[in-house]
């Protein structure tokens, strides 16, 4: 799907690297795991050092973070000296899985609203959950302000092509990926906690258009 690129004049490039969380205890027991605010797992920082390694040897023009402490916590891990850079976003938080929050799918299974929820999740909002159409709404919000739109930072005349760092959630990457590269869709990515995917958008006055890339 294409992206409107704003007040961009000319062919522009940037690359999107887009970074999920280190390791949960809930991810481990594979709970569900949206706006409730758990840190990561004591081992996390050796999980994260050759995401430290590799993120070392990128220079990024911008860098954004999730407000949940765990991605504040990965952002420490892989980049301790980037923090005055970072902005926190509430809008990269994860989905709100409402009254389903820190269940598991064999505590649901045999819940009707899950089984359809699961079958058609932008149709069906969990208990006291939050709405699809908020999720998507809140992160196409970030990505036209923060990835896509005209930024004098991101269109210099540097020889590189500038970098824009995220470091968010699994869902919101799965969103993510599906709304920059097209025939893309959600289930069609799979992230795990601590890895990064990297995307270049290419783009006119008119429209981005993302390709996936080897990371780093």
């Amino acid at each position: 799907m294409e992206i409107d690129a704003g007040h961009v004049g000319c062919m522009q490039s940037r690359e999107i690297i887009l970074i999920r969380h280190g390791t949960t205890a809930w991810n481990l027991e594979k709970r569900y795991l949206g706006h409730t605010d758990i840190g990561l797992l004591p081992e996390a920082k050796q999980e994260l050092s050759s995401l430290r390694e590799q993120f070392s040897n990128i220079t990024c023009e911008a860098l954004y973070c999730s407000d949940l402490l765990r991605c504040q916590q990965t952002l420490t891990h892989i980049a301790p000296s980037r923090m005055g850079q970072a902005k926190f976003d509430p809008r990269l938080r994860e989905i709100d899985f409402g009254q389903w929050e820190g269940l598991t799918y064999d505590q649901l299974k045999d819940n009707p609203q899950y089984r359809e929820w699961i079958d058609s999740p932008q149709e069906v909002t969990p208990p006291k959950g939050e709405p699809w159409k908020a999720f998507a709404d809140r992160i196409d919000s970030f990505m036209e302000e923060s990835l896509v739109s005209f930024s004098p930072i991101l269109n210099s005349l540097s020889i590189n092509v500038p970098k824009v760092a995220v470091i968010t959630h699994g869902g919101v990457i799965r969103y993510m990926v599906s709304r920059l590269i097209p025939n893309q869709g959600f289930w069609d990515t799979q992230v795990i906690p601590g890895q990064a995917i990297k995307i270049r958008l290419d783009g006119d006055e008119k429209s981005w258009v993302g390709s996936r890339l080897t990371f780093p």
